[in-house]
């Protein structure tokens, strides 16, 4: 059965050559999608994602489903940045190369 995986292998090849043992881009991408409050940017630099959001002009129930959005969005993109780093990680090997590695293990 050939089952289409999500992530093709010339999409992981990518993956791996931009984030392999490259923790500053993603922590660049964190930057970019995430932005954070910081007293050290210059005026004018600082943002957060929610904070043109004019809660105090909600209901109490309509303020909570904007700030729960907001952790939801934050812990997505938190776990996809993750799973950039856990896919670049991953070591490949051929059936071929699994099959002498288990064999040479089973020899010992």
């Amino acid at each position: 059965m050939n089952k289409e995986m999500r992530i093709t292998d010339e999409e992981m090849n990518i993956i791996k050559s931009m984030y392999a043992e490259n923790t500053p881009a993603l922590k660049l991408l964190r930057k970019i999608f995430l932005p954070e409050i910081c007293p050290t940017l210059p005026i004018g630099q600082n943002m957060d994602l929610w904070m043109t959001m004019k809660l105090e002009d909600m209901s109490a129930q309509d303020a909570l489903i904007n700030i729960k959005a907001r952790n939801t969005l934050i812990s997505h993109v938190e776990q996809c940045l993750l799973q950039l780093s856990i896919l670049a990680g991953q070591k490949t090997e051929t059936v071929e190369e699994t099959k002498a590695k288990l064999a040479a293990n089973s020899t010992k």
